[in-house]
């Protein structure tokens, strides 16, 4: 039986086991598929890390590379971190899931398919974007158009002849389409109410100015509505050397932009008549982050390169009224042979038999820590700041969390 037992081998089940090792906390992490399995089976080809490089940061092994400011492919980042477990020697267990965790006697009883098992303590690191989510209204059942999500898109040459619609205009969705567009496919996006903000502004990577102005030390606390925890993220691209993505950019080269998607009927594809405010909610969400750090730059009293200008491609239509919006298409007059739903992620802990859980089914925790003997999450958005869910706030998350793990394992 180990002391402790950490489910999930990304980033942040990696970082939980080397702090644990600090402390000679014995320990397993049990992985349902390869280390970086999310990243292995979850991505498409050509995706790339929204975060540049100097943000890697794991316990011991801080970004050593010389391209900071670059961006890692998927293949590359699923390589640093095999290559961080196996250099840290981190005693993972490939190819078991977790089905059910109970506290019980004072100890967590396990169900795996590999069979039950005890342990101590809990240390649960599958992050919040676990499974992809489709509308209830995404039923196309009576069509014969190949219906894909986020996670299981590949590659443009993989989908069959014709239109693609895209449902979805977050991060996932933009740098989707990105790739279809670059490929010379004919895409069709239906648009939600999702900011933009420039890849670089006076000469910094958007997540230096993240950093700076206190975006990254948001607490959860700091948000209008709890569900902003985990909504789509702002549109960006670390895809080709990182660059800005945006609805203009995409209406400027071909994409037929329409408002979000309401539904399926007999043959016939409904949308909101939003495209317009949604385009304009983008532009006022970059606009207000550049006057942030502009505020920023001149209450701190620095000294920064001015604003250059993004390229024009990404400004401003004048006139959105030459836009057409149509409330309802046919997706076979259309020409339309796939859907991707790039409509998000959701996170899913009903395996676990506890109450430990908010009203939305998010661990209620104090920095990671639960009110349940034992339990413990690591690697979630805001967790304890809105970096705690990406690689740039690990550190510090697990060294706490793994201290509380001791402490925990010595009154027990």
């Amino acid at each position: 039986m180990n002391d402790i037992t950490i489910v999930g081998a990304g980033h942040a089940g990696l970082a939980a086991s080397v702090c644990l090792q600090k402390y000679n906390i014995e320990h397993c992490v049990l992985e349902r598929g390869q280390v970086g399995e999310s990243w292995r089976s979850q991505r498409w080809n050509n995706f790339y890390m929204n975060t540049p490089n100097w943000t890697l940061n794991l316990p011991g092994k801080p970004y050593g590379g010389n391209d900071p400011d670059g961006f890692m492919a998927k293949s590359d980042f699923v390589k640093y971190l095999s290559n961080y477990a196996h250099d840290q020697d981190i005693p993972i267990k490939e190819n078991i899931e977790v089905t059910h965790a109970k506290f019980l006697d004072k100890h967590w009883h396990l169900r795996t398919n590999d069979g039950p098992s005890r342990t101590r303590a809990l240390l649960v690191a599958t992050s919040t974007y676990q499974h992809p989510h489709i509308p209830a209204c995404s039923n196309l059942a009576s069509t014969a158009i190949l219906s894909l999500n986020a996670a299981n898109y590949r590659t443009p040459d993989a989908l069959p002849p014709g239109k693609i619609l895209v449902v979805g205009s977050a991060q996932s969705g933009m740098q989707i389409v990105d790739d279809l567009l670059y490929a010379g496919r004919d895409v069709i996006l239906s648009t939600g109410k999702t900011g933009r903000v420039p890849r670089r502004y006076r000469d910094r990577d958007l997540n230096y100015w993240y950093d700076k102005i206190g975006l990254m030390d948001r607490r959860a606390g700091d948000l209008q509505d709890p569900r902003q925890r985990w909504s789509g993220q702002p549109q960006i691209s670390g895809w080709n050397g990182g660059h800005t993505v945006s609805l203009q950019k995409f209406h400027r080269n071909g994409v037929r932009l329409l408002g979000r998607y309401a539904g399926f009927d007999e043959g016939i594809m409904h949308f909101r008549q939003d495209l317009r405010e949604n385009m304009d909610a983008a532009d006022r969400h970059s606009k207000k982050f550049c006057r942030t750090i502009d505020n920023y730059i001149k209450a701190e009293n620095l000294e920064f390169p001015p604003d250059t200008g993004d390229d024009p491609i990404h400004d401003p239509i004048k006139d959105l009224n030459v836009i057409p919006e149509p409330n309802q298409i046919s997706p076979t007059d259309e020409g339309i042979s796939t859907i991707i739903w790039a409509t998000g992620f959701r996170f899913d802990y009903s395996w676990i038999e506890a109450n430990a859980f908010d009203k939305y089914g998010y661990p209620n925790t104090i920095r990671g820590e639960a009110s349940i003997p034992g339990l413990y999450f690591l690697g979630m958005n805001y967790l304890h700041t809105r970096k705690s869910g990406i690689v740039y706030g690990i550190t510090d998350d697990a060294k706490h969390v793994a201290a509380r793990i001791r402490d925990y394992l010595k009154t027990d």
